[in-house]
């Protein structure tokens, strides 16, 4: 088994940071910031490294964005929260985990005309004066 701590992934934002020698992970790289549905979220964070053997001090952190945290265990490591497009964790052994699924965001003003159908179960809102469709799964939407 390696045991050596591993980068943090790149996020959208800024690449991740490097392994410290003292065994420390790296930590993920932060996602971009948008304001489309009516609050400030950011997505695609980088997800953080593993670090040296089952030390939790020494695990990377996940960027802002949805990226998870590295684990400093080899057992199977965090994935990225669904829904933000953020990077999954390493181990210390150099596994890494899924990365979170992403979302598709449609925003456009209320004064224009509803969509004429949706597929796939979009909630839909009314806000700020916009019309906001968010997608989580597959889906279409026609005008």
């Amino acid at each position: 088994q390696a045991d050596w701590p591993g980068g943090g992934g790149g996020g959208a934002g800024a690449a991740g940071s490097n392994a410290l020698a003292n065994g420390t992970g790296g930590n993920g790289g932060i996602g971009l910031q948008y304001n489309i549905s009516g609050s400030n979220t950011y997505y695609a964070g980088g997800g953080g490294g593993g670090g040296y053997n089952n030390d939790p001090t020494k695990a990377g952190t996940g960027g802002l964005g949805g990226g998870a945290n590295g684990s400093t265990t080899s057992t199977t490591p965090a994935a990225g929260t669904t829904n933000t497009g953020g990077g999954g964790g390493g181990t210390r052994d150099g596994q890494g985990s899924a990365g979170g699924s992403g979302v598709v965001i449609l925003r456009y003003p209320d004064s224009w005309l509803a969509a004429a159908s949706t597929t796939g179960s979009p909630t839909v809102t009314v806000s700020g004066g916009y019309r906001i469709y968010k997608f989580t799964a597959s889906g279409s939407i026609t005008f």
